[in-house]
């Protein structure tokens, strides 16, 4: 027995046109696009039937970019949108450059069309036709109008009429009155040469009426629907944060504390593995990854964390400030990791690390509570201090100090900027 196969979800897609509700149409109902526009045009001749029909699909039907959006604030493993339980499985593909520059080209060429037909209607009455000027103009004004506003809604707008997620740029709402000014306008065009002045502003004071009548009933309903709907997203919201809260617990914490138990006779692994966890917790909690400490803080962060991992030891670091990446700060990072690395190795325990950052200068200090050593009585084939933190320091325009006795030793490490030193 052969398993069938979901169609495509109905959602307007690319290429496009216009609102890609013919690609969008074609790709559900697994056809040829060319046959949906061709029933489009060929509706729009009965009575207008295929126009109305296309703007109806447009307003109601979801972009693949919405659809996307609204897949990731659902909830549970596998996520569906609305427009997928509908209409099926949804399959966003992007469309090629080559596919776009033809879809441009055939714009240019309705566009084309559109002046050629307009030229011809000019020449026809030129010769002697009739032609109803008055009610043409003011249809091509409203067509105009409704193309513009709704265009300008479905690049950046459109998604938050229909789901109020936010308001139009200060462009695109002037794109949106232009065009509702334009329909209006000829809308007005259009019954003014049907009816009296006088009549027609009777008729539009009692449409206003009526529209004033249905707002005073209609807004209770309207109102408690929004709260409903309000208080749905933000428990769909909560619950797929819940979610996710939990399956990170799973993955990560929860396999932490099992090895902790598999190791619980290895003080020095457990306190590593506990640091490392502490880490991922913190980056993924508070998203770390977006911090603006500069590049010197993060590559310094980075170096005690390999030091943690490789030396068993629990390093904290405080940065204060901010400070890109400048000439020299490689020098300093590289004697950091220097100073880091000796702390860990012989003095062990919890090594703290304080960075501040100016614009005239980086100062580090790095700190431990081991016992303590005299700086002068290291001999001069020891490198680690002389060479890699001292004169690495002084080889880049910075400055290093050690100062220690029985209880720990403070490295201090200062750099000027460039910026600092022109000041001076």
């Amino acid at each position: 027995m052969s398993q069938a196969t979901l169609r495509p979800a109905l959602l307007r897609g690319s290429p496009r046109i216009l609102a890609g509700v013919c690609s969008g149409v074609a790709a559900h109902l697994q056809v040829p696009v060319k046959w949906v526009r061709i029933g489009f045009a060929v509706s729009s001749l009965l009575a207008g039937a295929g126009i109305v029909l296309y703007a109806w699909l447009w307003i109601f039907l979801p972009s693949a970019l919405d659809a996307q959006r609204d897949a990731a604030r659902s909830t549970g493993t596998r996520r569906f949108t609305l427009a997928e339980e509908f209409g099926g499985r949804t399959e966003a593909t992007e469309s090629d450059p080559a596919s776009a520059a033809r879809q441009a080209s055939l714009r240019q060429i309705l566009i084309g069309l559109a002046l050629l037909v307009v030229a011809a209607l000019a020449v026809a009455q030129l010769l002697g036709t009739q032609i109803r000027w008055d009610i043409i103009w003011p249809v091509l004004v409203i067509v105009a109008g409704a193309v513009l506003a709704w265009t300008q809604l479905d690049e950046g707008g459109r998604a938050g009429l229909r789901r109020s997620t936010g308001a139009l740029g200060a462009a695109g709402l002037a794109r949106l009155l232009v065009g509702v000014g334009l329909v209006v306008a000829g809308l007005l065009l259009l019954l003014s040469g049907a009816v009296g002045l006088g009549a027609l502003l009777s008729g539009l004071a009692v449409a206003l009426a009526v529209i004033v009548g249905l707002v005073l009933v209609l807004l209770p309903w309207g109102l408690r629907f929004w709260r409903d709907y309000v208080s749905e997203r933000a428990n769909r919201v909560r619950a797929a944060e819940r979610a996710d809260i939990a399956a990170h617990l799973h993955d990560s914490v929860l396999q932490t504390l099992a090895l902790i138990q598999k190791r619980a006779e290895d003080p020095a692994r457990v306190v590593a593995l506990a640091r490392s966890q502490e880490r991922e917790l913190r980056s993924w909690l508070y998203d770390e990854s977006e911090r603006t400490d500069g590049e010197i803080g993060e590559a310094i962060r980075a170096a005690a964390a390999e030091i943690e991992e490789l030396y068993l030891v629990s390093i904290n670091v405080v940065v204060v400030g901010e400070r890109v990446g400048a000439p020299g700060h490689d020098a300093l990072l590289q004697a950091t990791r220097e100073a880091m690395a000796n702390a860990a190795k012989h003095a062990g325990g919890t090594i703290s690390v304080y960075v501040e950052a100016s614009e005239a200068a980086v100062e580090v200090f790095v700190r431990d509570r081991g016992e303590g050593f005299d700086p002068e009585a290291v001999s001069a084939d020891r490198h680690g201090v002389r060479e890699s933190i001292i004169g690495r320091m002084a080889r880049n325009g910075g400055r290093a100090a050690i100062k220690s006795n029985s209880g720990g030793t403070e490295v201090h490490l200062a750099m000027d900027t460039k910026n600092g030193e022109d000041d001076d």
